[in-house]
């Protein structure tokens, strides 16, 4: 993707530079009639980059946008200016420096008060390699720059920005890879874990291979056997790149599904009874669903659809 700086001087264009560049957004700039956006755009190995400079507006990803798509984690850095991001019930107000992190299968607000300049990264879901209840708390998570992993990720992606224009596609796909392994450390030191260790070596091709198995994740028969056939490799070697980046591949399919289907019973509206969701999501059984869900968050499907409809009731 060639790098250039897109400028625009109205709502309706930025609407259709952010559609095109990220992905789908409600923009709303009504209280400001000089509004002006600039934004400068790379992409390597699946993984999105944009410097966004823009005036007071505000940004949504309304229901109708998050059902659509491939799921993405946006990792946002304020550069200069301020904003506020509010998801599942959390707000991250962000000064200069400060990360956050939004899911793009969830709905999500995000304000911008006055001028500002962001470094925002796209990154598809099945690059993270987290468990289940990790990844139900990242999104709207705000990410502390003053000391540990944080502290290096505001750094390193500050430095990111101010060179973003001189990415080449080799130097690219490498800065991506390394972005990654910081991504994963901070997740792993927020919520207490141990980070895995992965290789680069070969992440391209299991990221192809993961988001085939995200096309095909409610299959029923998706099995190991099968993703090595439709990808020419054998079995040994499927299982080879999956624990080269820390997993089984049973374990990383499993938990996609759980993932997948507490968002559905986390969606405010979403009236699918929880033996469909299972079986939306490959489960076939009913009951190993919910036996694998409360292993995997400490409750039943029930008791967490009935706290996510008291916490966030259907507007």
């Amino acid at each position: 993707m060639e790098s250039s700086v897109i400028e625009v001087e109205d709502v309706n264009a930025w609407h259709r530079v952010v559609s095109e560049r990220l992905m789908p957004l409600a923009i709303d700039s009504s209280a400001n009639p000089d509004f002006k956006a600039s934004v400068t755009a790379q992409a390597f190995a699946g993984v999105r980059l944009a410097r966004v400079r823009a005036g007071k507006h505000a940004a949504e990803r309304t229901h109708r946008l998050a059902a659509g798509g491939d799921p993405h984690y946006w990792l946002a850095l304020q550069i200069a200016g301020s904003s506020t991001i509010s998801q599942a019930g959390r707000t991250a107000e962000l000064a200069p420096g400060e990360l956050a992190v939004y899911d793009s299968s969830m709905p999500y607000r995000r304000e911008f008060p006055g001028d500002s300049d962001t470094l925002v990264v796209l990154i598809p879901q099945q690059l993270i390699s987290l468990p289940p209840q990790a990844l139900a708390l990242i999104a709207g998570l705000r990410i502390g720059a003053d000391e540990g992993m944080g502290a290096i990720l505001s750094a390193f992606l500050s430095s990111l920005a101010a060179h973003l224009h001189e990415l080449k596609d080799g130097q690219g796909a490498s800065t991506v890879h390394a972005l990654l392994e910081l991504v994963t450390a901070v997740f792993s030191e927020q919520f207490g874990l141990v980070a895995p260790h992965r290789s680069a070596r070969r992440l391209d091709e299991v990221m192809r291979i993961r988001a085939w198995i995200m096309d095909r994740l409610g299959d029923p028969t998706l099995d190991p056997a099968g993703i090595a056939a439709a990808h020419f490799i054998s079995r040994r070697q499927l299982h080879v790149l999956f624990h080269e980046q820390g997993s089984s591949v049973g374990t990383w399919v499993r938990e996609r599904r759980l993932d997948a289907a507490r968002r559905d019973l986390q969606t405010p509206g979403e009236d699918s009874g929880i033996a469909a969701i299972a079986e939306r999501w490959g489960f076939g059984d009913p009951a190993h669903f919910a036996r694998a869900f409360k292993r995997a968050y400490g409750v039943s499907p029930r008791a967490f659809r009935d706290a996510s409809r008291k916490e966030h009731p259907a507007s």
